[in-house]
């Protein structure tokens, strides 16, 4: 049974920019804004089998800092849907040396793991504030409790961020053969974030990737305004992206019928 959930899991996830091709040339512009269907609710659970076709971005080896050898070593797509209580993400982590339990709490940057990065006001300010919260989700995690995951305590240089643990986030971590992905629910009311469409909040995704049981290896990010630097979103959201959320019919295509095929198959 998780064989054939992971399968839909991942063909979900894929499926998802292809499909809204047709209704929307651009959904976003990749790396500065993410346009996120909305209002649309799903079930925090590891199976994406009820998520709708939704565009996807994907973020190769080859943006980021220390870099992988190539997507497998290193990569990851994510898409987002949200309806009035929670910012829903799914994300899928090609990976070929799953490293985990080394490191946690604080320092679970340094194992396989995805930091999402929330500015609730959209300020652009360069320290964090009481509404921005950099939300590290360890593999860890993986067969534990969604709606009790361990997540760190990061408030940023200032000491006045959210910290990730009083969030109220819900995480189902799955694994897909050789590489990983997790379900996020991220409660929208933590950071103040009134959903319509139009809101615009900040927003940022990074991938942490440890291959061989030390400290950290590679780390890549989504940001295009981070990744014209260093790694600096972990105190400085300024450099974050932007999620903008838009009405569910400009960008949704619901057939579940056709999330059957396997992992393989689509990686084929």
């Amino acid at each position: 049974m998780k064989k054939l959930i992971a399968s839909t899991i991942v063909l979900g996830l894929f499926l998802f920019s292809s499909a809204c091709s047709s209704a929307r040339a651009d959904l976003g512009d990749f790396g500065l804004v993410y346009e996120c269907p909305f209002p649309f609710s799903v079930k925090v659970d590891g199976d994406l089998a009820d998520w709708p076709r939704v565009t996807s971005h994907f973020v190769s080896h080859e943006m980021g800092w220390n870099l992988p050898e190539n997507d497998k070593d290193g990569s990851f797509e994510f898409s987002c849907l949200a309806d009035r209580e929670f910012l829903y993400i799914a994300i899928l982590v090609s990976d070929d040396e799953k490293c985990v339990d080394e490191n946690i709490g604080g320092d679970v940057y340094q194992d396989d793991s995805v930091e999402v990065y929330i500015d609730g006001d959209n300020s652009k300010a360069t320290e964090y504030e009481p509404d921005v919260s950099q939300i590290t989700i360890g593999r860890y995690n993986l067969g534990e409790d969604p709606a009790s995951p361990m997540l760190n305590a990061w408030t940023g240089n200032s000491g006045q961020g959210m910290p990730a643990d009083q969030t109220g986030t819900m995480v189902a971590i799955f694994d897909v053969g050789d590489d990983w992905g997790m379900e996020v629910a991220i409660p929208l009311d933590t950071f103040d974030i009134k959903p319509e469409v139009g809101t615009v909040i900040g927003f940022n995704i990074q991938l942490n990737d440890d291959d061989d049981g030390g400290g950290r290896d590679h780390k890549l990010s989504w940001s295009e305004k981070e990744r014209e630097g260093s790694e600096t979103a972990y105190f400085d959201p300024s450099v974050f992206g932007e999620l903008k959320f838009i009405k569910a019919e400009l960008a949704v295509s619901f057939q579940a019928d056709n999330l059957t095929a396997t992992w393989g198959s689509v990686k084929q």
